[in-house]
């Protein structure tokens, strides 16, 4: 293998991705855990299911990279071609696995369903390569050596293809990059901001970022809707440098960051709210549920949240809520009057420490002069008092639905922050890239 950063080229195979089908998570996936392991993702290429294609791009990736990564096209359907392009390309033939086929025989028998000849087929593999195990699926992974490095062949199928990832693929080639001498010594630290734009950002930072830039430190902006993560990384002995340039960045940007290390939104509150003990319950108009579902989206979350209300109907924020008929007919289900007193019904109805509420409108009709699509109030009830926010966002009814959810969490921690003692940190690894 060359010297040097390793170089890295993925291949995605199957006509779902061209034709937009299927978004090509896959791809996203793995550049962030190669770039974590300090690994150079130099292309990502989708290919057709097809095998002039599909030896075209593999021919040409190893032509420059260390490691080929291909995802897709090892299924038991006739689509699915890949084991046979890839004996073609390394002048092999398909030989069977009898550990592999009683592994896939006991895989079918454990779920109570028929093994036909086809899912006994993809135990038979290429006899050049070795064979990565797959516990979650019926379609092995496969290690070839070649002349200048490796090509990796994977299942599509999201979590089986990161199983092999994370247990075969990356362990094997960290153990052949240390053997020789080639382990990089790389780093990262980010955060989390909210309530401002990258510009805003890059501004404020001022001249940092060229000072930090000649300690070795790379800065980056990754902007998102409704947050940009801020990046840092460092390679080398710039690695002891990362801590205090995260600190100084950390002090420019305080008013914007929400999660000091890179924590989706969502995630921050979970971890404060478990560092205080806190409960929280919410209230839903707009969101229809998805505020509750983004926060019991990670594991732990019975932790602290209680659980919620969706109040999409008069009748519910005032039967179920509590909310004044009054206020309702007076200001409309949009107005912070409703939202404040549906924050502080759901946090008396169930009994917990903060109460968050969204009403709005979503769009992409509905709305008025006075109150416009994107118009979104939210509320946070707490032992000392309750907040309301207004927000105006955009005409798109699936970004104001997620921008509203990001807000709302957003609001609670900053009320969380002048509610009492502070905790303990909020500790844990976030995302770092």
């Amino acid at each position: 293998m060359a010297s040097g950063r390793l170089l890295v080229e993925i291949l995605s195979i199957g006509d779902e991705l061209l034709i937009g089908q299927t978004v090509n998570t896959n791809a996203a996936w793995m550049g962030r855990l190669l770039e974590a392991q300090g690994w150079r993702v130099n292309r990502c290429v989708a290919v057709s299911d097809e095998e002039t294609a599909i030896a075209e791009a593999l021919r040409d990736a190893e032509s420059r990279a260390e490691l080929v990564l291909l995802t897709g096209g090892l299924g038991p359907t006739r689509d699915d071609i890949t084991k046979h392009v890839l004996c073609r390309h390394f002048g092999t033939s398909l030989v069977r696995h009898p550990d592999i086929e009683a592994r896939i025989v006991a895989w079918f028998e454990r779920r109570g369903r028929e093994v036909l000849q086809v899912n006994r087929d993809q135990a038979l593999l290429p006899e050049a390569c070795t064979p990565l195990d797959n516990p979650l699926g019926t379609a092995s992974g496969m290690w070839f050596e070649r002349p200048g490095g490796v090509t990796v062949s994977m299942p599509g199928v999201p979590y089986e293809m990161e199983y092999i990832m994370e247990h075969g693929v990356v362990p094997a080639m960290r153990d052949r990059l240390s053997g020789e001498g080639r382990l990089p010594q790389r780093a990262h630290r980010s955060m989390l901001t909210m309530g401002t734009g990258e510009s805003q950002l890059a501004n404020r930072l001022g001249s940092l970022e060229d000072e930090l830039e000649g300690r070795g430190v790379k800065l980056a902006y990754l902007p998102s809707p409704g947050s940009v993560r801020i990046r840092l990384t460092a390679e080398g002995e710039a690695v002891g440098a990362l801590d205090a340039a995260h600190a100084e960045v950390m002090e420019r940007l305080a008013e914007w960051v929400v999660s000091p290390v890179g924590r989706v939104v969502e995630d921050e509150l979970a971890a404060v709210w478990k560092a205080h003990g806190w409960t929280l319950a919410v209230a839903e108009s707009c969101t229809g549920g998805a505020l509750g579902a983004a926060l019991v989206a990670a594991p732990g979350a019975s932790g602290y949240f209680l659980g919620g209300v969706q109040s999409y109907a008069n009748t519910v924020k005032a039967e179920v809520l509590g909310v004044d008929a009054v206020l309702l007919a007076d200001h409309g289900a949009v107005s912070e009057p409703v939202a404040r007193a549906m924050a502080e019904g759901v946090r008396d109805r169930l009994g917990a420490d903060f109460g968050l509420s969204i009403t709005g409108i979503a769009g992409p009709d509905g709305g008025s002069e006075a109150k416009p699509v994107g118009t979104v109030y939210m509320a946070c009830a707490g032992p000392e008092g309750t907040v309301c926010v207004l927000h105006r966002f955009g005409r798109d009814r699936t970004r104001n639905l997620g921008m509203s959810v990001r807000a709302a969490c957003r609001l609670a921690l900053q009320v969380g922050q002048s509610t009492g003692e502070p905790a303990k940190p909020a500790g844990g690894v976030a995302d770092s890239l």
